[in-house]
């Protein structure tokens, strides 16, 4: 199209973007007033990294300092305490993701939805047990409500078709297929 086509594209676009404020006024902005206000925000977004910049250099300058006035000792002392921080976050990660493997097969079991793990998961197993069983209680009795609504609701009434299976005449027993 040519340049005068694309304007009257761009005003039909700017009615109707208009015609959707529903009447509100637009404002419209000059390139140096944009330039302006991102120039604005960029200004308050450096000068809240380079804070966090300085305070970052301070923190570490402050510790390297501290441990500079530690005997050999004392650093063997925090290394150690470090690393035994590190193995127990470690130990931790693993339990949770065996409890939370140990949950989804306790659900699965029981024939409730897996997507249940996640409030279910307790770092101690006993307590992960028992929510998972009253949790089982409080989903069986729901879903009979549910059912029992539905039943209900639909005016028909089910029939036990289980017991009317035939037998053999010898050894009742034995179901005839």
């Amino acid at each position: 199209m040519n340049q005068n086509g694309a304007e009257s594209n761009n005003s039909q676009a700017n009615q109707t973007a208009g015609e959707a404020n529903n009447g509100e006024k637009q404002v419209t902005f000059t390139q140096d007033q944009v330039n302006e206000l991102i120039q604005k925000r960029v200004n308050e977004l450096n000068k809240k990294s380079d804070e966090k910049t300085k305070q970052a250099v301070a923190d570490a300058i402050s510790e390297y300092e501290r441990k500079a006035k530690l005997t050999e000792e004392e650093r063997a002392t925090e290394a150690q305490k470090a690393k035994l921080a590190e193995i127990e976050e470690r130990e931790r990660s693993i339990t949770m993701r065996e409890r939370r493997s140990d949950c989804l097969t306790e659900l699965s079991k029981k024939n409730i939805p897996t997507e249940f793990a996640d409030y279910l998961v307790n770092q101690d197993k006993d307590k992960m047990t028992e929510s998972i069983d009253q949790f089982s209680k409080l989903w069986e009795e729901k879903l009979m409500e549910g059912v029992q609504a539905k039943i209900k609701a639909s005016g028909a009434t089910p029939t036990d078709k289980s017991s009317t299976v035939p037998h053999s005449g010898n050894n009742p027993g034995v179901a005839v297929i």
